[in-house]
């Protein structure tokens, strides 16, 4: 017996519920003709619950439709079928297995909205109708589409008892820290330590909780442990160095960097942080050769070559981003800007990879330039490019000639509210329609002296010239802004 027979019972069963809801005798009579038809091809299960419906003297709408949704489901007709059950839900609306249905088939209509939706439903009904990785599929999905809410619930569910989904408690501990939900955050960690005591990840995570909450004698005690299960572990040894330069704890702030160069990797940031232990501890030669070290690591080899004395390093973190994004700038004339030069690190780096053509010129406006900052420039082998404007910075600014710089970099020593927001304005000014605007303390703040917040001044200024920028770069984590001038 072929399926065109069927797909005709189907078609009677649809009509008569639909023209002859209130004629019993035709609806059974469909009722029947289908189930002998399913008994015939030896569907006996099916054609009993259709038997069982045509015994009733009262319309089963919700056991109907669902039924008929099998059916088109058996014909592989998934749009028939979700109509079937759709119609089904209106009159049933609490069935977990009419929503696991619609998600099943939403599924293989690739309608990921609905398909999670639909799961979502039939979980709320049924709990227990999906496993754990089941739970963690849907929340992913959930968080993905930005339901937080209920993306929670399903990774509270994905990681219930010893056999919860070691990746949902990551991605539960983000959210809630994401949160600042930092106790719930700790609790989820330490329920997957008390399923795996070993995992470094684990101790990794609740450890920078720690430290966030300036809880430093935890913190280096579960970061020890990340190293003591995972050594190759290198954001633990980082996360250890900064608790020591916090705490002032200078010889185990260089012991532990040596131990991440000897151990794991060389990392620039490595580098980086020995020098800043090494300053503190009066040995400036030393860490101005680790200065040096995470600038060459950062792609500036010259910084070597060229031996520039770096005492403090505020930019080489910064390498990595200039090079992308300002890229466009290198082998053509350009003319550039800095206010606040500090000991030349910025200064050097634009003379060295950015002005290379012979016409290129950086200005330098200071109020005051550090004393191995000439000495710096000089190593350049290219101080003819190079001005220095000694003096009150905006004064000096005033005086530069307008729509002349295609980059201008500010980082100057003042970062009091009202300031900012002049440099700004006056930066404006001077800046070229395409050029680059760098603000290089952008979210830096002081909590002692709320007037110190370069941001703040910085807001204000770009709001009176809005819609005339735009954001080329932001990185909170590092304080700086990139605008383009329109």
């Amino acid at each position: 017996m072929n399926s065109t027979y069927l797909a005709q019972a189907i078609t009677q069963c649809e009509q008569a519920i639909t023209t002859s809801a209130d004629n019993p005798e035709q609806w059974q009579a469909a009722f029947n003709n289908l189930g002998n038809l399913l008994q015939g091809r030896a569907e006996f299960d099916r054609a009993i619950i259709w038997h069982s419906l045509a015994l009733d003297h009262t319309l089963n709408l919700a056991e109907t439709y669902s039924q008929l949704g099998e059916l088109h489901l058996l014909e592989n007709d998934l749009i028939a079928a979700l109509s079937s059950f759709e119609h089904a839900l209106e009159y049933f609306p609490n069935c977990a297995r009419i929503y696991s249905a619609l998600a099943q088939i939403n599924g293989q209509l690739q309608r990921r909205d609905a398909e999670m939706e639909c799961w979502y439903q039939a979980i709320q009904i049924n709990p227990n109708l999906v496993n754990q990785q089941g739970y963690y599929k849907l929340a992913k999905a959930l968080e993905k589409k930005g339901k937080i809410t209920e993306a929670i619930a399903c990774y509270e569910q994905a990681t219930m008892g010893s056999q919860g989904i070691v990746a949902a408690f990551f991605d539960l501990g983000e959210i809630y820290q994401r949160q600042g939900k930092l106790e719930l955050a700790q609790a989820v960690y330490r329920r997957l330590l008390e399923v795996e005591p070993t995992a470094a990840k684990a101790q990794y995570k609740l450890g920078t909780i720690y430290l966030q909450q300036g809880v430093f004698a935890q913190a280096i005690a579960c970061l020890r442990l990340t190293i003591k299960y995972d050594p190759d572990f290198p954001w633990a040894y980082r996360d250890l160095v900064k608790i020591f330069l916090l705490t002032e704890k200078w010889d185990e702030a260089i012991s532990t960097c040596y131990a991440i160069i000897n151990l794991v990797e060389e990392y620039p940031w490595v580098y980086s942080q020995l020098g800043n232990a090494l300053r503190a501890k009066g040995k400036l030669a030393d860490a101005a050769a680790n200065f040096q070290k995470a600038c060459e690591q950062r792609g500036w080899d010259q910084c070597v070559s060229h031996d520039y004395f770096f005492s403090t390093d505020i930019f080489s973190h910064r390498i990595p981003v200039w090079s992308e994004l300002l890229k466009s700038f290198s082998e053509q004339p350009i003319n550039a800007l800095e206010v606040g030069c500090y000991q030349g690190m910025s200064s050097c780096w634009l003379v060295d990879q950015l002005l290379t053509h012979q016409a290129s010129h950086l200005t330098c406006i200071d109020s005051q330039f550090a004393g191995k900052f000439k000495e710096n420039i000089i190593k350049t082998g290219a101080e003819s490019k190079v001005s220095l404007c000694l003096g009150d910075t905006h004064q000096q600014m005033a005086e530069c000639t307008p729509n002349r710089f295609d980059l201008i970099h500010l980082q100057d020593r003042c970062k009091l509210i009202e300031h900012s927001e002049i440099n700004a304005q006056l930066a404006w000014k001077l800046l070229k329609s395409g050029g680059f605007l760098i603000f290089g303390y952008y979210g830096w703040r002081n909590p002692q002296d709320p007037q110190q917040d370069p941001q703040t001044g910085t807001d204000r200024f770009l709001a009176s010239v809005k819609d005339q920028w735009q954001v080329v770069h932001l990185s909170p984590a590092t304080f700086q802004l990139i605008i383009r001038k329109q």
